[in-house]
């Protein structure tokens, strides 16, 4: 017989029976391995470590800052809807109190009102002003529909009731034109197309129909008095709505105000903003899972890098393994637990740390910290996988080394 003899063939001439190398003796050699060379063991499972933490920290952020999106989506879903005639020709009956009654009884209307919106108009701070008059739209809103406009005032008050029932010429400027006429404070005059209004209040932002911050705002029948000289006018009913109710309300509205003839009225109401948030949720995951995915991959060439490093350093304590009895396979395997192990324990401790920076980030910004304790699993067991895929060529490599190498050391 020629050629080189197997380790088995030769023990099987001798009559030795081969070594066995139990679970339980892997789990011990890993064991030992790793608390006696503590130092090394932590450098090669840095990368996991940090692996898990970017894992679960940019994964943890990804799912708080979802439902940070959810919520202001949630708030600032379509809350707005107008109804408008398909045609000049119908009149102002349209929107009458009865209507208007019947369309605040709807399930989701917060508030609703009518207002009529007319071209620009000359105004001036006196009746004496030499200077040109500034062209400003101007709009007429009843009670309802201003606080559907919802200004937010930084001096004086918004017109109420009696305002509109008793026709008080009086205005809410926005404070861009405050500004440009030189008015800062309530009780003064304006003039407008050469008929004095008292201002009652100013506004320096709106909540809905942002057109309100160009424009002077007058009680709706103080408009319709003033129609005749205002010229041109739009019509419409302005409606606030509970939170993803516009849309129903928009088919509802034209059936509540004209009930004879809803197919005369058109309501526009903007679209549910649920596909952008689910956009916008799907783009904030893939980035975290493309950041964790990295972060794992690198973790990966950390251990295997580090493990190959150690492979010299063991090479005499490997020879001298094999010398004593010790099969290729059983370094294969003690080197792969190992890190494994290590990949394992660099992934818990890195989960820890990811959940506190998701907390600390959470708390630092006034959120609610979203913590998915299958994220944590997940992670040790990933960076595991990353340990045993990472381990794979050092313990190859391992198995090579000779018993011959332990007599060179």
């Amino acid at each position: 017989m020629t050629g080189r003899l197997s380790d088995r063939h030769v023990r099987a001439a001798l009559g030795v029976r081969p070594p066995r190398f139990r679970i339980l003796d892997v789990l011990r050699e890993c064991q030992v391995s790793v608390v006696r060379h503590l130092g090394r063991s932590l450098l090669t499972a840095i990368g996991t470590v940090l692996g898990a933490a970017a894992f679960v920290s940019t994964l943890g952020l990804g799912s708080t800052l979802n439902q940070q999106v959810a919520s202001s989506f949630d708030v600032r879903r379509a809350t707005e809807v107008v109804v408008r005639p398909e045609s000049d020709e119908l009149g102002p009956g349209w929107h009458d109190p009865a209507g208007l009654t019947r369309l605040r009884s709807l399930n989701g209307v917060t508030d609703a009102g009518r207002r009529a919106v007319y071209a620009e108009q000359e105004v001036r701070r006196s009746a004496g002003d030499d200077t040109d008059p500034l062209p400003v739209q101007v709009i007429a809103a009843d009670p309802g529909a201003l606080r559907v406009i919802g200004p937010a005032m930084v001096v004086g008050r918004m017109f109420d009731e009696f305002a509109e029932r008793e026709r008080v010429p009086v205005v809410l400027l926005p404070k861009s034109l405050a500004d440009r006429l030189g008015i800062t404070r309530i009780g003064v005059a304006v003039f407008v197309k050469g008929q004095p209004f008292t201002v009652m209040g100013i506004y320096s932002d709106v909540a809905r129909r942002p057109e309100a911050l160009l424009s002077i705002v007058m009680p709706y029948s103080v408009g319709a008095r003033m129609e005749t000289r205002f010229g041109a006018v739009q019509r419409d009913v302005v409606i606030a709505t509970l939170p993803g109710a516009a849309q129903l309300i928009g088919r509802q509205a034209p059936f509540a105000l004209l009930p004879e003839a809803p197919q005369a009225l058109r309501a526009t109401a903007p679209p549910d903003p649920r596909t952008l948030r689910r956009e916008v949720e799907g783009s904030v995951t893939r980035s975290s899972l493309l950041v964790s995915l990295v972060a794992l991959v690198i973790g990966t060439f950390s251990i295997g890098n580090a493990a190959t490093a150690g492979i010299a350093t063991r090479t005499g304590e490997i020879g001298l393994r094999r010398a004593v009895g010790g099969r290729r396979i059983h370094v294969f395997v003690q080197l792969l637990g190992e890190t494994t192990v290590l990949g394992a324990v660099g992934g818990m401790l890195g989960a820890v740390l990811g959940i506190g920076v998701v907390a600390a980030v959470s708390l630092w910004n006034g959120w609610v910290p979203i913590i998915d304790i299958t994220l944590a699993v997940g992670a040790s067991l990933a960076c595991a996988a990353a340990g045993l895929v990472g381990g794979l060529f050092p313990a190859a490599r391992a198995m090579r080394i000779q018993p011959v190498a332990a007599l060179q050391r």
